[in-house]
C-alpha cells in the first residue's frame, strides 16, 4: 500500500473511540478518513493526528470516507506553527474544508499550503502577504480566480468580475439595474496591471504589498471572491481572529 504525504486539517470524534480525520494530501487533494481506535490511550496514532502535522499515511481506496491504515511522521514537516500564527493556520484549514471538493488533485495547493506554514513560522511579520497569496492560489485551484493576463483595457474603460460568471467587459454589461458595487467587482486599468504581476509563486507579492493603495484593493478582491464561494457566511476562525484583534486594541488604548 502506497505512502501518501499529507497534512492534518481537522479531526472530530466518531463513535466511542475513533476519529474522522480530514487530510490535505499531495496527490489526491482533500480526503476524509476514519482512524479506528485513535482516541484510545494505547493507540499509536495519539499525538499524530493534530492539525498542521505533516504525516506519511496509508489509507483504503474505497468510498468517500476511507479507512486510515497507518500514519507516521514525515521528516519534511519539522517546523511547527504556534502562537498567533495558529489562528491564521486554522483559518487556512477551514477555508480548504469549506471550498475544496474531496478527491480533486491539487498539487499546487498542497505545495502552497506547505510553504505558507513554513513562512508563517519563519517570517511572522509578513503574515498578511502569505495569507493573501494562499487565498489567491486556492481561488485559482477551484477555478474562480481568472487569468488576468488574457485581458486588456484602455484608460477609459474597466472590467467587471463576478464570482459566479467570471469577467465581463464594459460592453457586455447591458443591464442598467446591475449594481457594480454588489454584483461585480470593478477592475480599473491600474489594478488590472497589478493583478497581472501576481502569480502563484512569490514573485510580485512583496512589491504589491509595499503599495498600500493597491494592496487594499487586492485584499478586497480576494474577500469578494471568497465571500461568493462561502455565500457570505463568516468562517469561525475569521470571527475569532477579529475578536482577538479588537480585544488587543482595547487593552492597548
Amino acid at each position: 500500500m502506497i505512502l501518501h504525504s499529507a497534512f492534518v486539517l481537522h479531526t472530530y470524534p466518531w463513535r466511542e473511540s475513533s476519529l474522522i480525520v480530514e487530510f490535505l494530501t499531495e496527490n489526491e487533494g482533500r480526503i476524509s478518513t476514519i482512524a479506528k481506535g485513535a482516541r484510545r490511550r494505547t493507540s499509536s496514532l495519539r499525538g499524530l493526528l493534530i492539525p498542521f502535522n505533516r504525516l506519511l499515511i496509508r489509507y483504503s481506496k474505497k468510498g468517500d470516507l476511507r479507512s486510515l491504515m497507518s500514519a507516521e511522521w514525515d521528516e519534511k514537516g519539522k517546523k511547527q506553527i504556534a502562537g498567533k500564527q495558529l489562528f491564521v493556520g486554522f483559518y487556512i484549514n477551514e477555508l480548504i474544508l469549506k471550498i475544496v471538493q474531496r478527491g480533486e488533485s491539487c498539487k499546487l495547493l498542497f505545495l502552497t499550503y506547505e510553504m505558507t506554514l513554513k513562512n508563517l513560522v519563519s517570517f511572522p511579520a509578513m503574515q498578511d502577504v502569505y495569507l493573501r497569496r494562499f487565498e489567491f492560489v486556492i481561488l485559482k485551484e477551484i477555478g474562480v480566480m481568472p487569468d488576468f493576463s488574457d485581458y486588456a483595457v484602455t484608460d477609459n474603460s474597466q472590467l467587471y468580475l463576478s464570482p459566479e460568471q467570471g469577467i465581463f467587459c464594459e460592453d457586455d454589461i447591458n443591464n442598467p439595474s446591475l449594481n457594480g458595487g454588489n454584483d461585480f467587482f470593478i477592475i480599473e486599468p491600474m489594478l488590472l496591471q497589478v493583478l497581472k504581476t501576481l502569480k502563484s509563486e512569490n514573485y510580485g507579492w512583496d512589491e504589491v504589498f509595499q503599495n498600500k493603495k493597491y494592496w487594499l484593493k487586492v485584499k478586497s478582491l480576494l474577500k469578494f471572491l471568497l465571500n461568493g464561494q462561502l455565500n457570505s457566511v463568516e468562517l469561525k476562525s475569521r470571527r475569532i481572529m477579529k475578536e482577538i484583534t479588537q480585544f488587543s486594541r482595547g487593552i492597548n488604548k
